[in-house]
C-alpha cells in the first residue's frame, strides 16, 4: 500500500467513534511507572509511512519535581520505510473541511506564507492536490510534490515538506543541551543514518537517510517580536522534507533533485529577521504558553496549577509550589481518563511538613470528596480555566502522615461522575 493509500484509507475511517474507556486509568498509572513515554505525532502523521515520532509524555517520578526529557524513538530494524506508529484509537473529529487548491504561479512558485517559505517548482513535477488537500483535511498543512503533480499508481517518488520542531539538542547546526524538556511540545525526531551540511545560504540541514525515504531538515527558526511573547519552541523550528521513492537507481535521481531543492527553497515572512506585521505559523505547530488555573496555600503547601495547549491535541497539566519547585507534569489527550490525582510531599519527601493531594476531573465535575484513612472524608469545588477542557481540584494541606485512599467527583446537581482508589506520585502517602 502506497502514500495516497495509507492517506485515504486514514480518511475513510470513522472519526466519532467513542473512545473505549474501559482500563484507562490503568493504562495512565502503567505510563506514569515508564517514566517517559513517546507519543506519535497528531493527524495523518500516526497512520502513515512519512512518521513524524514524537518526544512526549514527560512524566514525574516520585513528586521530587525531576520532569523526564522526552525519548526520541531510534529505528529499530533494517526496513527502507519508517515503522507506522501503533495508537489506540484516533482523536475524535479529526477532519476538516477540503481546503482550496494550493496556487501555483504561471512561473511554477509556490509560496507558503505562515511556514515561511518559498518554492520553484523542479522541472517536470507539480503540486499534487489531491494528497495535499487530504492532509489539510487532518489539521496538517503539508505540501505534496511529485512528477507530474500525480505521479501513477505504484510510483512511490514524492516529496513532502513541512515546518516542524525538532529536539534543541539534535538542532541542525547549533545543537543546544538541556532544552529538550519543553513541556507540551512535540517534536519531530529525525531517523536512519544521519548527516549534517550547509546550503549556500549557511543555513545547516541534516539528514536521515532510511533509505526509500530520506529525511532532511533546514534550521527554519520562527522569527517574531517581541521576544518575550514568541513561543518557547520558536527557535527550534525546522523545514522539514520527508523524500519518497529514493531507493534504488531510479533513486539517485529524485535524491539528486531533493537535493537542489534543499538548497533552493527560499525563506519568507517568519523564516527571516522581523519586518513589519508578523505572519504567524500554522496552528498547532506550538505548544501555547501556560497558564495558572489556581493557585491557593500558604508557605510550604502554597500550591499552584497550570496548564498548557500542547502542540497538537494534548493538553500539559501539572502542579507547582508557588516559589516554581514542580511537583508533578503530565500530558493528556482525549484517549486519557480525566478523573486522575496525585500525591504531593510538601515541600520535599526528606523535610514533609504537609501532604498535598492535586487532581484532573471532566469538565461537568463541580465537586471532589477525598477520602482519608482515619479522618473525615474532605469536600472541595473544583475550579476551571476557560479554554481547558478539564476541571482541577486540590485538597492542602493535609498532615504530613496522611493516607489518603479514594477521590469522588460529581457534578453540579450532586449526581456522582466518577470515582478513583489509585494517586500517583507517594501513592502510600508521604510517611
Amino acid at each position: 500500500m502506497n502514500l495516497e493509500e495509507l492517506v485515504r484509507a486514514a480518511l475513510a475511517e470513522d472519526p466519532s467513534a467513542e473512545p473505549v474507556e474501559t482500563g484507562a486509568y490503568e493504562r495512565f498509572l502503567r505510563r506514569r511507572r515508564r517514566h517517559a513515554v513517546a507519543a506519535a505525532s497528531t493527524g495523518l502523521a500516526v497512520v502513515l509511512v512519512v512518521a513524524l515520532a514524537v518526544g512526549a509524555a514527560l512524566v514525574v517520578g516520585g513528586g521530587t519535581g525531576k520532569v523526564a526529557n522526552p525519548a526520541a524513538p531510534a529505528p529499530t530494524s533494517a526496513s527502507t520505510r519508517p515503522p507506522v506508529p501503533t495508537v489506540e484509537r484516533p482523536p475524535p473529529q479529526t477532519t476538516l473541511p477540503a481546503p482550496p487548491p494550493v496556487p501555483v504561479s504561471p512561473g511554477g512558485v509556490v509560496r507558503r506564507e505562515r511556514q515561511g517559505f518559498e518554492l520553484t517548482l523542479p522541472e517536470g513535477w507539480g503540486v499534487d492536490q489531491s494528497i495535499t488537500r487530504d492532509y489539510a483535511q487532518f489539521g496538517q498543512p503539508w505540501l505534496v510534490i511529485s512528477p507530474g503533480g500525480r505521479a501513477p499508481a505504484g510510483d512511490d517518488r514524492r516529496i513532502t515538506i513541512h515546518t516542524a520542531v525538532t529536539q534543541p539538542s539534535r538542532y541542525p547546526g547549533k545543537p543546544v543541551k538541556g532544552h529538550d524538556d519543553l513541556a507540551g511540545q512535540s517534536f519531530s525526531p529525525l531517523s536512519g543514518h544521519r548527516t549534517e551540511g550547509r546550503r549556500p545560504d549557511g543555513r545547516a540541514y541534516a539528514v536521515g537517510d532510511q533509505g526509500a525515504l530520506v529525511t532532511y531538515m533546514i534550521a527554519w527558526p520562527y522569527r517574531c517580536q517581541p521576544a518575550d511573547q514568541c513561543p518557547e519552541a520558536g527557535p527550534w523550528r525546522v523545514l522539514q522534507l520527508d523524500v519518497e521513492g529514493t531507493g534504488g537507481q531510479e533513486g539517485l535521481k529524485v535524491r539528486r533533485l531533493a537535493r537542489g531543492l534543499v538548497d533552493s527553497i527560499r525563506p519568507v515572512t517568519n523564516a527571516l529577521p522581523p519586518a513589519g506585521t508578523l505572519v504567524e505559523e500554522e496552528p498547532g505547530l506550538f505548544a501555547d504558553a501556560p497558564v495558572v488555573v489556581g493557585r491557593g496555600g500558604r508557605g510550604d503547601y502554597a500550591w499552584e496549577m497550570r496548564a498548557r495547549k500542547g502542540s497538537g491535541h494534548d493538553y500539559w497539566i501539572e502542579t507547582r509550589r508557588q516559589d516554581g519547585e514542580l511537583y508533578m507534569g503530565e500530558l493528556f489527550s482525549a484517549q486519557d481518563d480525566h478523573d486522575v490525582a496525585w500525591i504531593h510531599c510538601a515541600p520535599s519527601k526528606e523535610r514533609v511538613t504537609a501532604t498535598l493531594v492535586s487532581g484532573l476531573a471532566s469538565e461537568q465535575v463541580a465537586m471532589v470528596r477525598l477520602e482519608v484513612e482515619g479522618r473525615p472524608p474532605v469536600e472541595v469545588a473544583a475550579f476551571r480555566k476557560q479554554g481547558i477542557p478539564f476541571a482541577f481540584w486540590v485538597v492542602a494541606p493535609l498532615p504530613p502522615d496522611a493516607r489518603p485512599l479514594a477521590f469522588t467527583s460529581f457534578d453540579a446537581a450532586g449526581q456522582q461522575v466518577a470515582k478513583g482508589t489509585g494517586f500517583a506520585g507517594y501513592a502510600d502517602g508521604c510517611r
